[in-house]
C-alpha cells in the first residue's frame, strides 16, 4: 500500500472526506491547508507513521495505533476538563 492509498483509504471515514485538503493527491504526502486541524493532524499522524516497506496489514496497524493512542490522549484532556473520569475504559 502506498501513503496516497493511506490516506485515501482514511479520508472516506473522515465527514466530507476532508482529509484531501491535507494531502497531496498524487502522493498522499501533507501538504497545508486551511480550516479543519484534526484532519490535518490525522494525515500527519499517517504520514509520520507510515513505513513504504511494511506491508499492507502492518501498515493499518501502525496507523490505527497512532489514532488511538491520540484518542487516549483526547480523553484524558475531556476528563481533566470535566475534573474527574468520564470516559470508560475498553
Amino acid at each position: 500500500m502506498t501513503l496516497l492509498e493511506l490516506v485515501t483509504k482514511a479520508n472516506k471515514g473522515y465527514e466530507d472526506g476532508f482529509l484531501s485538503e491535507y494531502f497531496n493527491e498524487e502522493t498522499g504526502e501533507y501538504i497545508e491547508g486551511k480550516g479543519d486541524t484534526l484532519a490535518a493532524f490525522i494525515v500527519i499522524e499517517l504520514s509520520e507513521t507510515f513505513d513504504s516497506e511494511a506491508d499492507d496489514e502492518d501498515q493499518i496497524q501502525a496507523a490505527t495505533e497512532a489514532l488511538q493512542t491520540a484518542v487516549n490522549d483526547l480523553e484524558g484532556v475531556i476528563d481533566a476538563l470535566y475534573g474527574q473520569k468520564l470516559i470508560k475504559d475498553y
